[in-house]
C-alpha cells in the first residue's frame, strides 16, 4: 500500500478553520481511497485529546495522524516556536516511511514544503503536490522575500491546486506550465442533520456569526457597526458570535459585551454547532476586502450551505465562488453597515424569502460535498 503523507506545521487539533479543514480533507481522502494510506503529520503535542473525535470524525482504517516532536508556542499564546525542530522531525520521519510511488502533499506552508524538496535525497519517486490556500504575492507584491520563497514552492511543486478560481487564476499567471487545478472547499455540515429554527413569539430577530474571530474575517467590524444597524433595521435585532481562541473572544466581550443584544461565546464544537442555532435566523460572513479576503476560500461560505439557515455574505470574489447572489445568500458590499442592515431589514420583513434562500442553499451542498471533493483531488493529483 502507498502512502499520502499530507504534512502541516500547525497543531490540528487548535480548533482554527485550516486545522479543521486539514482533518477533513485528509479523513475523506481516506474514506474514498483504501488503497492509500494517509498520514495527517502535524506538530501538536501529543495529548489524550483524539483530533478526529473533537472534529465529530470517526477512525478510518487508512488514516493516521501523527504528532511528530516540535517546539512551538500555544496558538494565541506566549513562548517560541522553532521551526527547525520539527522540519528536521519530518525529515527523519519521511525517510523511515516513504517509499517510490508515494506522495507528499502540504497545504499553505511553503517554507516547510521548500525544505522538503530541497532535501534532493529524501523524495526520489514522491510525487509532491502544493496546494494553494493564499498567496505571497497578492498580500507583499512581486518583489517582496516571501514571493521570492513561494515562486520557488510552486516550482517544486509536481501538481498546484487552489482553493479558488481567483488563486488558480493568480497561479497560472506566474507559473503557466504548472498543471493547477482549483477545487474549492466543501461543506462540513449534513442539512438533514441541521435544526430547524426554534419559534418563540416576541424574540427578537437573530444574527449568528461562527468562525474564526482575525481582523480581515470582520467581526470587530460587525462589533463596532452594531448600534447603526440596529438603529437602521425595523425589528428587534439581537447578535451572536461564536468561534476563535477563547482569549480572544473575552477581549472582544470585554470591548463590546455591554452592547444591547449582543452575545459573544467562545468556540462550538461541530456536533453542538446545530443545537447552538436553534434560536438563529440568519448566519452572517462580515468578511472584508482586506489583503487576501477577496482571493481565500472562506470555510464558512461553505459550511453555512448545510446549517439550514439564510446567510448575508460580504460580496468577495471568494464568496461568489460559493454563494450566488439572490440564490443562496443576499450579498452586501463589504464594510458597508448600511448595505448590511438593508439585507437585513428584507430578509426579516420576507418569511418566502427566507425560506427560499434556505432551500436552496440545502441544494448547493451537493455540488460542494467533501466525498465529491476528495475524489476530484485524487483525479488531480493522480491522473
Amino acid at each position: 500500500m502507498n502512502n499520502l503523507f499530507f504534512i502541516v506545521n500547525q497543531d490540528v487539533g487548535d480548533g482554527s478553520a485550516h486545522a479543521l479543514y486539514c482533518l477533513r480533507h485528509c479523513w475523506w481522502l481516506a474514506r474514498t481511497n483504501s488503497h492509500i494510506m494517509v498520514h495527517l503529520v502535524h506538530s501538536g503535542r501529543l495529548s489524550k485529546v483524539d483530533p478526529l473525535a473533537a472534529a465529530g470524525l470517526d477512525p478510518v482504517p487508512n488514516l493516521r495522524v501523527r504528532a511528530l516532536p516540535s517546539i512551538r508556542k500555544p496558538r494565541g499564546g506566549r513562548g517560541v516556536t522553532i521551526n527547525a525542530v520539527y522540519f528536521w522531525s519530518v525529515v527523519f520521519f519521511l525517510r523511515k516511511q516513504r517509499r517510490f510511488g508515494d506522495i507528499l502533499a502540504c497545504a499553505s506552508f511553503l517554507k516547510l514544503f521548500r525544505f522538503l524538496c530541497r532535501r534532493h535525497n529524501l523524495l526520489p519517486g514522491v510525487r509532491t503536490v502544493y496546494e494553494v490556500h493564499q498567496l505571497a504575492f497578492l498580500e507583499y507584491g512581486a518583489a517582496a522575500r516571501q514571493t521570492a520563497e513561494e515562486s520557488e514552492a510552486l516550482a517544486c511543486a509536481d501538481v498546484v491546486v487552489t482553493t479558488t478560481s481567483a488563486l488558480r487564476d493568480q497561479v497560472c499567471a506566474l507559473h503557466p506550465d504548472k498543471p493547477t487545478a482549483a477545487l474549492g472547499l466543501a461543506c462540513g455540515f449534513d442539512p438533514a442533520a441541521a435544526t430547524e429554527r426554534r419559534e418563540a413569539s416576541g424574540e427578537p430577530f437573530t444574527l449568528a456569526y461562527v468562525g474564526s474571530l482575525y481582523e480581515e474575517q470582520g467581526v470587530r467590524w460587525l462589533l463596532a457597526s452594531w448600534p447603526q444597524i440596529v438603529a437602521a433595521v425595523d425589528h428587534p435585532l439581537k447578535l451572536v458570535v461564536m468561534g476563535g481562541p477563547a482569549s480572544v473572544s473575552a477581549r472582544l466581550r470585554a470591548e463590546f459585551g455591554t452592547f444591547a443584544a449582543v452575545e459573544l461565546h467562545g468556540p462550538v464544537p461541530p456536533g453542538q454547532l446545530p443545537e447552538a442555532l436553534r434560536s438563529v435566523d440568519a448566519l452572517v460572513i462580515p468578511a472584508l476586502a482586506k489583503g487576501r479576503m477577496p482571493y481565500v476560500a472562506i470555510t464558512k461560505a461553505y459550511d453555512y450551505l448545510g446549517l439550514n439557515r439564510p446567510i448575508l455574505a460580504a460580496d468577495l470574489p471568494s464568496i461568489r465562488d460559493v454563494l450566488r447572489p439572490g440564490q443562496e445568500a443576499l450579498l452586501f458590499a463589504p464594510g458597508d453597515h448600511r448595505d448590511l442592515a438593508a439585507c437585513i431589514q428584507t430578509l426579516a420583513d420576507d418569511i418566502d424569502l427566507a425560506s427560499t434562500l434556505t432551500s436552496q442553499a440545502r441544494r448547493r451542498c451537493a455540488d460542494f460535498s467533501w466525498a465529491e471533493r476528495a475524489k476530484r483531488w485524487w483525479e488531480v493529483v493522480r491522473p
